[in-house]
């Protein structure tokens, strides 16, 4: 009896802090909202906008900047404000011609004298993290060797060696587009708003709160329906649904915006819809191979085998995932499609083989932003009994992100949980980071994968500038990381939207964001 009054007790303590919660938020998203009665307030489980010291200050989800090379709602690849492009023979000279009579929203000219002080910054400023895609110049153009105008509406990239998937490397945020009047040159840091060529302008910002977004009505494209659109940062899933269903917020964006259990709880309401796409995430098992028993390929191939896909993604991710075994998330345009397969016998028999009959007790971490966005204690509780099958004992430790990062690079850990999305659409970006005994994540992660046939290809892919045959060696890396795994891919996300349809009309999931510019109120 006692246990129940203090349950009870704590229970109404949450429901006022709840309350409390929902009364500081109503303020936030209502201030200043009597000069702007018709604005749409938006959640989000993360601040859009970072603000000065981000490398793109707001993330393209906000419309407010353009790429040079970007895609199209369904992840195909496009120019934006890059109109066509050409390289030479070897691919060490790419000329672009640019989209011409285009401003930045503070009425300056987007020219080559515009995309040359873009490079120029990002010459400058070194390395930035980004809560969305780090930023640094020698990894997104590697052997970048400069830039030169040719014409008002022409540039020339110059690199020290073939670089023949440039403009896959290019997409959205690897080639941001701002006003030079915004940043400085030396510094790379924002002077004010970041400031764009997209439909919509920032004009006003609370860090870590909220950034309000007005239609640009000088934008060179179809002007964005709705006027003013806040974008405002809540990062507890329950918060986001109990806004959304209270109505202070009409609609949630960005990736993980609603776990799966939620959104099935909203949509019991007439009130509410979904809208889903393909996105650039996968789910991942990392898994630390620089000990024994995972440092033996038998034990990574029988822990891939072991997981029932199709089993996860259906009771954990409710339509929100595809299963996958590919390292490479499918909307990338080299995914080679790979069949599940699932066979637990011959998992236990490689494991049967590695361990001898000795019993492995194993850490798994799981990262805390997870746990908001995604069902990972679920998964996790699912792969803890799995893994017994295996002789693996794993005890779970749910870790805030700065601890789950120093648990990490310390390699302190056995198994962890979490995402990884595609910075751009070169295959070789994420592959090599993990697959390469020199690969950046493989060394940071501790994830000691060691592969010779996988390093012999990333050795010869610099110079294969025929596209035929890079398709092929990208096929070969695929088949390899299912055979030999560095990382155990499950799931392949889906972006899942959920929003107001009595309200909100034009709502609909793009695979990184929404068609922000079409919303509007019915």
């Amino acid at each position: 009896m006692r246990r129940l009054r203090f349950y009870l007790r704590k229970c109404r303590l949450l429901a006022v802090f709840l309350a409390l919660w929902l009364a500081v938020l109503a303020g936030a998203v209502q201030q200043d909202k009597s000069a702007h009665p018709a604005e749409i307030t938006l959640a989000a489980p993360r601040d859009l906008a970072p603000g000065e010291k981000d490398p793109y200050y707001i993330s393209s989800i906000g419309m407010v900047w353009e790429p040079l090379v970007g895609v199209d709602a369904d992840g195909h690849l496009r120019g934006v404000l890059a109109a066509s492009w050409q390289a030479n023979e070897d691919a060490t000279v790419w000329r672009f011609k640019l989209r011409r009579g285009i401003s930045f929203q503070d009425g300056e000219p987007f020219d080559a004298d515009a995309v040359v002080a873009n490079f120029r910054r990002w010459e400058n400023m070194g390395y930035r993290l980004s809560s969305f895609y780090g930023f640094l110049l020698a990894r997104v153009y590697p052997g970048y060797a400069g830039i030169e105008k040719i014409a008002d509406d022409e540039v020339e990239l110059r690199f020290s060696e073939p670089q023949p998937m440039l403009v896959y490397r290019m997409i959205n945020f690897s080639s941001p587009m701002f006003s030079p009047k915004c940043f400085d040159i030396e510094s790379g840091d924002f002077t004010g708003y970041a400031v764009g060529t997209g439909p919509f302008a920032i004009v006003d910002r609370k860090p870590g709160q909220y950034v309000v977004l007005k239609r640009f009505d000088g934008y060179h494209g179809t002007p964005a329906k709705s006027e003013y659109i806040r974008l405002v940062s809540m990062p507890n899933a329950a918060t986001r649904f109990s806004a959304l269903r209270a109505g202070e917020v009409e609609g949630v964006l960005d990736l993980g915006s609603l776990t799966p259990s939620l959104t099935l709880a909203l949509l019991r309401d007439p009130r509410f819809a979904v809208s889903s796409n393909r996105n650039t995430i996968n789910q991942y098992v990392t898994v630390n191979q620089s000990r024994f028993p995972f440092s033996d390929v038998r034990m990574m191939r029988a822990i891939s085998l072991l997981i029932d896909r199709e089993a996860i993604v259906r009771y954990y991710f409710n339509g929100q995932s595809e299963p996958t075994m590919n390292l490479l998330n499918r909307c990338n345009p080299f995914y080679k499609e790979i069949p599940l397969v699932h066979d637990e016998a011959e998992a236990v028999r490689l494991a049967d083989e590695v361990m001898g009959g000795e019993t492995y007790r194993a850490t798994f971490l799981i990262p805390q932003y997870g746990l908001s966005r995604y069902s990972y204690k679920e998964v996790v509780e699912y792969l803890q009994a799995a893994l017994r099958k295996l002789h693996i004992e794993a005890r779970i430790l749910i870790l805030d992100s700065a601890t789950h990062s120093k648990y990490m690079s310390a390699g302190n850990y056995d198994f962890s949980i979490g995402t990884h999305g595609l910075a751009n659409y070169a295959p070789e970006t994420l592959m090599e980071s993990y697959m390469a005994t020199w690969g950046s994540n493989n060394k940071l992660y501790h994830v000691g994968y060691e592969n010779p046939a996988a390093d012999a290809v990333f050795k010869e892919l610099p110079e294969v500038i025929d596209m035929d045959r890079r398709r092929a060696y990208y096929d070969e890396l695929q088949d390899m990381a299912v055979e030999a795994p560095p990382l155990i891919p499950f799931g392949s996300d889906n972006n899942v939207v959920v929003y107001n349809a009595a309200e909100l009309t034009g709502y609909n999931a793009t695979t990184y964001g929404i068609t922000l510019d079409q919303v509007e109120r019915r």
